[in-house]
């Protein structure tokens, strides 16, 4: 499998016109294609959930006559990612001589490669500016992309930026949600699938008027189109081990691309919380 083939069937993808279970098949090949080789219509279809007809059809709306096409594609291909050339990581861990730390840290170091490839720097551009000019900035995630959106708040806030961490679901969403509007921005992430809160989230940016920026490892989605702006990553196979190394390396990138954008006034800020730690160092030590 080579990067110009991961980088080909991701610019092929397309959810306009296809149906959810098309879009859920395209997420699954996208996030499995080392195993896709090794794979029948039969296995792509138990995996998804959707029948063996429907993964038949599948092919020709991402230009392919059929599987065996889409199959030799991809065996044509010489340059190997590093993704490529990893084993299940479920499986070698378990074993006694399984370097596990070697193991982790190939599958980061793949993710970051990939999304390094895939983000659009452009997207990534317009989404710095739409943080540093945002009155509030909103920030959803939940189950492990928690942990990155109160990095994100940590980072923002640090130079002077009003940061809300939104609560994960229910109404307690909704309390916050309230409050957002015109001039704010509410980024999401959303990884795995759609939930019910993305979906309020996006719905209602229309009426708020909030600007949306969507951070996603689906390749597939109607959540990308009704973004404002989208920063597609890496997170692995579908089914395999999920990284969050690459939504903290992105939470870093945009942290210090709004820092830079502030220029002087974000580095003032940096300097006050400096000159308050010398100040009470005796009363709050490290």
């Amino acid at each position: 499998m080579a990067e110009h083939t991961m980088a080909s069937i991701r610019l092929d993808l397309n959810a306009e016109g296809m149906s959810k279970s098309q879009q859920a098949i395209a997420n699954y090949v996208a996030g499995a294609l080392q195993q896709i080789p090794f794979s029948t219509e039969e296995d792509i279809a138990k995996a998804v959930g959707v029948s063996t007809a429907t993964v038949s059809r599948f092919w020709a709306a991402i230009g392919f006559d059929n599987l065996k096409a889409f199959k030799k594609h991809l065996q044509e291909s010489e340059q190997e990612t590093p993704a490529g050339k990893m084993k299940h990581i479920l499986s070698k861990v378990d074993a006694e001589e399984a370097d596990v730390i070697a193991e982790i840290t190939e599958i980061a170091a793949t993710n970051l490669t990939v999304s390094a490839e895939r983000i659009d720097r452009s997207h990534f551009s317009s989404a710095v500016k739409s943080l540093y000019k945002a009155d509030t900035i909103y920030v959803y995630g939940t189950g492990a992309s928690a942990c990155v959106s109160e990095l994100l708040s940590f980072r923002l806030g640090r130079i002077g930026k009003r940061v809300i961490v939104m609560a994960g679901s229910g109404r307690q969403l909704l309390e916050t949600l309230a409050h957002a509007g015109a001039g704010d921005t509410v980024l999401l992430f959303g990884f795995v699938k759609r939930s019910p809160e993305l979906t309020v989230l996006l719905e209602h940016s229309d009426q708020a008027g909030y600007t949306t920026v969507l951070v996603t490892d689906l390749l597939v989605s109607d959540m990308l189109a009704e973004s404002d702006i989208v920063l597609q990553i890496d997170r692995g196979a579908a089914h395999g081990f999920h990284s969050m190394t690459a939504p903290i390396a992105l939470a870093e990138a945009l942290a210090v691309g709004v820092t830079k954008l502030g220029g002087g006034q974000a580095l003032d800020q940096l300097e006050k919380l400096q000159r308050l730690r010398r100040q009470y160092a005796a009363l709050l030590p490290k």
